[in-house]
């Protein structure tokens, strides 16, 4: 089966024949993060959680200011979960400038730890950072809501993402219950939207985001191809 064509020069403003080339020939960009065994916060931002630059999963043009390829940008929303699933953080304790884990991953993370000097001695329990414990007048070893850093690989799905040539089907309306995959607005125009409609997955007709990623911690369609 022949792909579709790539957009032709005359398609595109002065410029862009040439970057879309690179981009076809450019291999996508593989997740570097490496795994690290949780640990207690204490107090100290993670060097893990603040990139000195904005890191792209993908190799091409998803710039924050280009406008060409941001109107595909909703076609890669499957990846607005991937910044909780990495390294991230655990607890009631966490400040609100922490990246917090998605529910389900802290599920099995103990993310408490423990004030006063008779934890000395029990080696069981995991004990608070000391700016947690300070102004808490305690007796024994109380046990406080701590924050616990995760450092783990993202998902596969939050890596570089070649989509199929193929739209895969979804669903039009409000009705839809939250399990159904939500179509691009395009796709529903002219349709009930008090009902839950079933669009069929089909060859794409239209312009179409080849290759999803994120750009930081947005998804960002990097690469389009025209039919």
């Amino acid at each position: 089966m022949a792909k579709p064509p790539y957009h032709t020069a005359h398609q595109w403003p002065r410029g862009w024949a040439t970057l879309i080339c690179l981009t076809m020939i450019l291999a996508c960009g593989e997740d570097t993060a490496t795994a690290t065994t949780g640990t207690i916060d204490a107090g100290k931002t993670d060097a893990a959680t603040t990139p000195d630059v904005v890191e792209a999963s993908c190799v091409g043009v998803a710039s924050a200011s280009r406008q060409l390829f941001a109107q595909y940008d909703d076609q890669c929303e499957f990846l607005k979960d991937c910044p909780t699933s990495g390294k991230c953080y655990c607890g009631d304790g966490c400040s609100t400038s922490k990246t917090k884990c998605a529910t389900a991953l802290c599920t099995s993370v103990d993310s408490d730890c423990w004030c006063g000097k008779e934890c000395d001695s029990q080696t069981d329990k995991t004990q608070c950072p000391e700016y947690v414990c300070k102004d808490l007048k305690i007796t024994g070893c109380e046990k406080q809501a701590g924050c616990k850093y995760v450092g783990q690989e993202m998902a596969d799905k939050c890596k570089c993402n070649t989509m199929p040539d193929t739209a895969p089907p979804c669903f039009c309306g409000t009705t839809c219950s939250t399990d159904k995959t939500a179509c691009v607005p395009a796709k529903c125009i002219g349709k009930n939207p008090k009902k839950c409609i079933l669009v069929p997955g089909a060859k794409h007709t239209t312009p179409y985001c080849r290759l999803c990623g994120l750009l930081g911690t947005q998804p960002k369609c990097f690469f389009v191809i025209s039919p």
